[in-house]
């Protein structure tokens, strides 16, 4: 007896050292398939499980063993903050996930973003779907000031900044003309661009400048962010400070902003805003949506749709002369987190009814997002 209980007692181990693992269920309570959802696990849960562990000793798998794409996220903290992992899933259905030790594998980046010093201070981030660029003050002596955001339309999952970008100084090609890939076909000027923010005080919209420090935050493979200040600008009488968080992940075509203001102690309103063209139409949306969208028409370039959702309660929608704007309400000292992002005609979106459907589920998702239970 004793040589037997010798023996079972290591394959006991073994076998206890091999279930150490954290099981994540997802469940979509939604009528409809949701592909390439961000899933985040506070990193405190993982380490209460799984006792200390190196972050980079991490890997997610799905049900059937296989390896899934994962990242940590430090939101510009020393310490990982989530582990993040995208799932698709059906509509009404669950799926099942597992966070254990192991050795990550390569993967190839879906999410990435960078200042830009050699064109302007500009800082510019794509995904596998779209792309997006803001300006940095060093722009401002040659076209002026904007704050406003701008959109580089993709027909490629590949990663292209860089190569644009190098392209465009070396003389190669231009990043405005669609060499198979995409372009930059969209103009912003002094707008706040495809959705960015601003105060809305006595019915006028009060924009900043250009951006005077950047912050990367995270760099893929599967979401990357940066943080955004501005110089202190007037909005009526009051000197005011901003500070936008960005971040886009693989799969979306929506971007999540963070904005922050300093300076005003009461409540008071914000819109964000879609620049408004001749060649360009508003489309529409119930109020329960807490959106706005518009197309804009290229001609021969295609179509670029911009979408904006809240997710605190809209004020009203409103066209200006320049603007088709939704307005909120901002209570100060608490940053107030909403979504903008684009697509294009060219890739994914070749109606008005796919993209308003795009912003729809995407605003129902936000509402009802999925379940996660960790065990």
């Amino acid at each position: 007896m004793k040589k037997i209980s010798l023996l079972i007692l290591p394959l006991l181990l073994l076998s206890g050292c091999a279930e150490e693992r954290i099981k994540v269920t997802i469940e979509n309570d939604l009528p409809f398939d949701r592909s390439s959802e961000t899933i985040e696990i506070p990193f405190s849960d993982i380490t209460g499980k799984l006792g200390d562990t190196d972050p980079a000793g991490l890997v997610v798998t799905n049900r059937k063993g296989g390896l899934v794409t994962s990242q940590l996220i430090y939101n510009g903290e020393t310490d990982p903050q989530y582990l993040i992992f995208q799932s698709d899933i059906k509509a009404n259905d669950r799926e099942v996930f597992y966070i254990t030790r192991g050795t990550p594998q390569a993967v190839e980046t879906k999410a990435y973003g960078r200042f830009v010093p050699e064109r302007y201070d500009d800082y510019t981030w794509e995904n596998d779907r779209i792309a997006f660029r803001i300006y940095g003050t060093a722009l401002i002596e040659k076209d002026g000031p904007s704050n406003g955001l701008d959109v580089w339309v993709k027909r490629t999952d590949k990663m292209v900044i860089d190569r644009w970008y190098a392209d465009y100084l070396a003389g190669k090609n231009s990043y405005h003309d669609d060499n198979g890939e995409g372009c930059d076909c969209y103009k912003v000027g002094r707008t706040l661009g495809a959705g960015a923010m601003a105060p809305y005080v006595d019915d006028s919209l009060w924009l900043a400048i250009n951006f005077e420090e950047c912050e990367r935050l995270d760099n893929g493979p599967i979401r990357t962010s940066f943080r955004l200040r501005y110089p202190t600008f007037v909005v009526r009488d009051v000197m005011v400070t901003e500070t936008r968080t960005i971040s886009l992940d693989a799969g979306s075509q929506m971007n999540r902003i963070i904005e922050e203001y300093t300076g005003i102690d009461n409540e008071f309103t914000v819109a964000a805003g879609i620049v408004k063209r001749e060649e360009g139409s508003p489309l529409l949306f119930p109020p329960e949506m807490n959106a706005i969208a518009y197309r804009l028409d290229g001609g021969e370039g295609g179509i670029t749709y911009v979408g904006t959702v809240l997710t605190t309660p809209a004020v009203e929608v409103k066209e200006t002369a320049d603007h088709l704007l939704i307005v909120t309400r901002f209570q100060a000292g608490t940053p107030l987190t909403y979504y903008t992002g684009a697509g294009w005609s060219k890739w994914g979106f070749e109606s008005d009814a796919a993209w308003t459907t795009y912003i729809e589920e995407f605003s129902k998702r936000l509402r009802s997002p999925l379940v996660v239970r960790t065990e």
